[in-house]
C-alpha cells in the first residue's frame, strides 16, 4: 500500500483545530496548510489550475482517500497533496500528512524550489526544503529529525539532482505538452527529504479509458520503484515488489495541455490495491 501512495504522490489532509478553553479564542492547528493551498481552484489568466480527488481499495475495502491539486502557470507551478488511510488500513498503520511545492519549469524540466511536508500523526514530523540552484544544495529543516538516515545516507548530490514527490508527478501530467519527451518513456529520480530512489516508466499501450461517462484516448503505463539509497534495511522493498509494477492509466487533455491520471493498480503476491480518482476540475485561467 505503501507505494501506491507513494507513486501516486497523493496524501488526504484533515482539518484539527485546537479549541482553548471558555475564556480563550479559538486557534487553527499550526500543523494544517494555509487555506489558500486547499482553497477552491480559480487560476488567473495563463494558468491551468487542477483538483483530482482519489479513493483507494484493497478486495473492495476503502484504504486510502487523496487529493492532489495543483496550478501551472507559463513558467511556475505548485501543488498541493494530501492523504489519510482509513477502515482496516487506518488499524494497520494510520496516515494522515499533506504535502506542498512550489517552483519553476521550462520546456526540458521542472525546478522546485519550495517544498513542505506535514505528518498529522504521532511525532507530527515536518520538512521545510528549499533548493538552491546557486550552490546546488537542498536545505532541509526537520523537526523532529529522523533517528536514521538511512544506510547509505542519501549524497547532497543526489538531494538537489532528484524531485520531490509532487513534482515527479506533475512532469509526468506535463509531458508532451509542456515539457519535452512521451509519456512514459523516462525514469525520473525522487528525494522524499529521507529515501531516494527512481521511478523508472514504460509505456505499456496506448489505449481508451472511460471516466465520468466519456471515453477518452489513454496510456497504459508501468511504473518501477528502485530504492537507491536513504533506506533502513527493514524498509527495503522486497526482491518481488521491485518486480512487480504498478499500473498506470493517463487520458489525455490536450485542451488543457496535461495528461490525467485515472487508476493506480498494484498487485504483489495475494495482496491488490487500487486507487481511482473520483472526481476532477480542470479549469484554464
Amino acid at each position: 500500500m505503501n507505494r501506491v501512495a507513494r507513486l501516486s504522490v497523493l496524501s488526504l489532509s484533515t482539518a484539527m483545530l485546537l479549541v482553548g478553553g471558555a475564556a480563550q479564542a479559538q486557534e487553527v492547528d499550526p500543523r494544517l496548510p494555509d487555506p489558500s493551498m486547499t482553497a477552491d481552484i480559480s487560476p488567473r489568466k495563463g494558468q491551468t489550475a487542477f483538483d483530482f480527488k482519489l479513493k483507494g481499495s484493497v478486495f473492495g475495502i476503502k484504504m486510502i482517500s487523496a487529493r492532489y491539486k495543483g496550478m501551472i502557470g507559463q513558467e511556475d507551478y505548485s501543488v498541493y497533496s494530501d492523504m489519510k488511510t482509513s477502515g482496516i488500513a487506518a488499524l494497520l498503520k494510520k496516515q494522515r500528512l499533506w504535502s506542498y511545492t512550489d517552483g519553476n519549469y521550462d520546456e526540458t524540466d521542472l525546478k522546485p524550489v519550495n517544498h513542505i511536508q506535514q505528518n498529522l500523526n504521532k511525532k507530527s514530523r515536518r520538512v521545510d526544503a528549499f533548493y538552491d540552484y546557486e550552490t546546488q544544495k537542498v536545505s532541509q529543516k526537520i523537526n523532529p529529525r529522523y533517528g536514521s538516515m538511512g544506510k547509505p545516507p542519501a549524497t547532497k548530490s543526489q538531494a538537489f539532482n532528484s524531485d520531490d514527490v509532487n513534482s515527479a508527478m506533475l512532469k509526468v501530467l506535463m509531458t508532451e505538452h509542456r515539457l519535452d519527451g512521451e509519456i512514459c518513456q523516462e525514469t525520473i529520480p525522487v528525494f522524499d527529504s529521507k529515501q531516494h530512489y527512481t521511478l523508472r516508466f514504460e509505456k505499456v499501450e496506448d489505449t481508451r479509458y472511460k471516466f465520468q461517462g466519456k471515453r477518452y484516448p489513454a496510456v497504459k503505463c508501468h511504473v518501477y520503484l528502485n530504492p537507491i539509497s536513504g533506506y533502513d534495511p527493514e524498509d527495503l522493498p522486497s526482491t518481488d515488489e521491485r518486480r512487480k509494477p504498478v499500473v498506470v492509466h493517463f487520458i489525455n487533455r490536450p485542451e488543457y495541455d496535461l495528461y490525467m491520471p485515472v487508476k493506480f493498480t498494484y498487485k504483489v503476491g495475494g495482496f491488490k490495491a487500487t486507487v481511482k480518482v473520483t472526481s476532477a476540475d480542470i479549469i484554464k485561467g
